[in-house]
């Protein structure tokens, strides 16, 4: 029986920062994670010898918390590549290069998405991003679809469609008519804005210099045998000032637990005493999005030579986004894209020899037939991965929000719980793990 002050359970970045806060604060603490690595939803890739990400991987201007965490750790940022035209390709399958950060739209189009979200931007910026379930007409916000709220509140189809591409397709992942308006508001609140969100000069500035799980490498090296991998814990006994954690054969006895793990993983854990319903029925109403990540891998990045950026919009299309995913040494090229919601649902069921043909067919549109000889291909689906079962995050379903919202961060006992799925200002991205998982050290200290 191994002993510590607290044991923290997952060795994403939540885990890591909320595993490294208390130990500056000189608290003992043992990290199990049950992956053979840490990082969690970040993941790199060595692609041409050099590493790139099959996981998260953006940093944003305005997330301070991560931006402060990666100088502390010497971790240095490159700008995300977009020199260049971007492309657009249209519901009759045309293709369109332009520059700036608005899709070509026309210009009644145009006014009906500037419109639809600055109603976005009114609403979100009524709610608080820590208890979004606490504005006044939370249930009604609650109670409505997006996809009912486009509906209602968009005319234009081309505004409508681009509109749910971006907050269902890009960031829920999950159909439009699966989630409310207050849950989707609730992303856009954590990131600031429409614009901070949806535009990539901004939600999309930056990467990391050594791929994202960097970040989680170096907190780990940081806290050296105070993680363990391979270590997948299945039961959980508390009581009062008492948390015992098995993992295997590791069994460890702390004063206070953060189960630093997405909510819908929470019920592959077995608890004695079981936890209170009240937490069992919010996570009945919790489910991942579905997103397969793939990388296609060029002997050059060939449409920097054509003038294009890389980054493509196709709302229509299998293949709805693109990015230029080349490591900042210029080569090799790389193009990535997500097929994301009911895109990952679709081809979910194919071989991946089949995706491989189709996201390749997808980037052939948007940048000729030079894509279609990829030299490599390297996939995620998240879905499929055991310790997650999906990405971006956990999300309610219509409803959920406010009636469990308050429940999501309520610690049990000495159990207290971190990730990025329960943060208020960075929801769904590294920010929000690092400040989750900070939240969650402060209040261990505070108990103990």
């Amino acid at each position: 029986m191994l002993e510590t002050d607290v044991v923290v359970v997952g060795a994403g970045i939540s885990g890591l920062g909320a595993a490294t806060a208390l130990a500056q604060e000189g608290r003992d603490v043992l990290v199990l994670e049950a992956r053979d690595r840490v990082g969690g939803r970040t993941e790199n890739v060595e692609i041409g010898g050099q590493p790139n990400e099959i996981g998260g991987q953006w940093v944003a201007p305005y997330q301070s918390e991560l931006e402060g965490l990666l100088e502390e750790l010497g971790i240095e940022l490159f700008p995300s590549h977009r020199t260049g035209e971007h492309v657009y390709v249209g519901p009759d399958k045309r293709v369109t290069r332009y520059e700036g950060h608005d899709a070509p739209l026309s210009d009644a189009a145009g006014r009906s998405y500037a419109d639809a979200a600055a109603k976005l931007d009114e609403l979100a910026a009524q709610l608080d991003p820590d208890a979004p379930w606490e504005h006044p007409d939370a249930l009604a916000l609650d109670a409505l679809t997006y996809e009912e709220w486009l509906r209602r509140e968009v005319a234009d189809d081309a505004a409508r469609d681009l509109l749910r591409s971006f907050l269902a397709g890009g960031f829920m992942t999950k159909p439009a008519q699966s989630f409310s308006l207050l849950a989707g508001l609730w992303v856009i609140a954590g990131a600031g804005s429409v614009d901070n969100l949806f535009e990539p000069d901004l939600c999309l500035a930056y990467r990391v210099v050594g791929g994202s799980q960097l970040i989680a490498l170096r907190l780990a090296e940081g806290l050296g045998e105070r993680v363990r991998l391979g270590s997948p814990v299945r039961d959980v006994a508390w009581g009062d000032g008492r948390v015992t954690v098995r993992a295997g054969d590791t069994e460890v006895e702390a004063r206070a637990a953060v189960l630093a793990i997405p909510p819908n993983l929470v019920s592959g854990i077995r608890f004695e005493p079981t936890l209170p319903p009240w937490r069992y029925r919010l996570e009945q109403h919790l489910s991942q999005g579905a997103v397969i990540k793939a990388l296609a891998v060029y002997e050059t990045p060939f449409w920097r030579d054509e003038g294009l950026s890389g980054e493509g919009f196709a709302p229509y299309e299998l293949v709805r986004e693109v990015y230029d995913n080349t490591p900042p040494s210029g080569s090799p090229g790389v193009l990535c894209t997500f097929l994301a919601g009911e895109s990952a649902e679709k081809t979910g069921y194919l071989p991946a020899g089949e995706r491989r043909r189709i996201v390749t067919e997808g980037y052939a549109a948007f940048f000729g037939p030079a894509a279609l000889e990829a030299a490599d291909y390297v996939e995620r689906d998240w879905s499929a991965e055991e310790w997650t079962r999906g990405a971006y995050c956990a999300t309610f379903d219509v409803g959920g929000l406010s009636r469990f919202g308050p429940d999501l961060r309520r610690p049990i006992g000495p159990i207290h719980w971190a990730c990025t799925d329960i943060s208020g200002l960075g929801n769904m991205h590294m920010e929000g793990a690092l400040r989750s998982g900070r939240a969650a050290a402060g209040e261990v200290l505070a108990a103990l």
